[in-house]
């Protein structure tokens, strides 16, 4: 018997997080040529982030950056999904980095949202993205070590991101609240009344965005 999608879409619906892994397990050990194999890769590292996200197994988290290295090699430069395997193998690490404190992680994290940055050029639709994730990268290294160009750096790439989430865009309070925080740091370090004013405006513009009972 044939399905049509409305009953294959309801199907999957009912599928559970551990029969979505096992099944994407199965399609990846069974099939190691098939040309879907990166993304039935990058489906199970997401699927895995579910599940560490549920239960914090280490281990989840390990396999979720092997499979997205694997994905990300087998899409190389000039491949339609290689800024997509590049951030999210940064944000892999990234999330390692905050568990176990890795600084080798953070600094891949790093150059690897730097690379994503140049797949994604201005008028990508990714790009704001990017941006957000390699200044959130930048922030937390600038907080750990200080360094006051990884600070102002991140302003100018929240700046970009929010120049790209003009009013009425559902990530724009994201943006106001993420350069504001930034412009705080900055504050903290130099003490300069611009920047507390400029996070103060940003603030408010982000709160107006979110009414009572947001």
């Amino acid at each position: 018997m044939v399905l049509d999608r409305q009953q294959l879409s309801v199907g999957r619906k009912k599928e559970s997080l551990e029969e979505k892994i096992r099944r994407l397990t199965k399609a990846i050990r069974d099939n190691p040529n098939s040309p879907g194999r990166s993304q039935n890769l990058s489906n199970l590292a997401n699927a895995l982030y579910d599940r560490y996200s549920r239960s914090g197994s280490l281990n989840d988290l390990d396999e979720m950056i092997c499979l997205h290295r694997e994905a990300f090699s087998l899409r190389p430069p000039g491949h339609s999904s290689r800024g997509s395997s590049l951030n999210n193998l940064a944000t892999a690490l990234s999330t390692r980095y905050r568990r176990t404190g890795s600084e080798g992680d953070l600094e891949e994290a790093i150059s690897l949202n730097r690379e994503a940055l140049e797949v994604h050029a201005s008028g990508h639709p990714d790009r704001g993205l990017t941006l957000n994730n390699l200044a959130s990268a930048l922030i937390t290294r600038y907080r750990r070590a200080g360094a006051e160009d990884d600070l102002d750096e991140t302003i100018c790439l929240h700046r970009e991101a929010l120049a790209l989430r003009p009013p009425g865009h559902p990530d724009r309070g994201i943006s106001l609240n993420n350069l504001a925080n930034a412009f705080n740091d900055r504050y903290s370090r130099t003490g300069s009344v611009e920047d507390a004013e400029e996070a103060i405006t940003l603030h408010r513009e982000a709160l107006a965005l979110r009414p009572s009972g947001h």
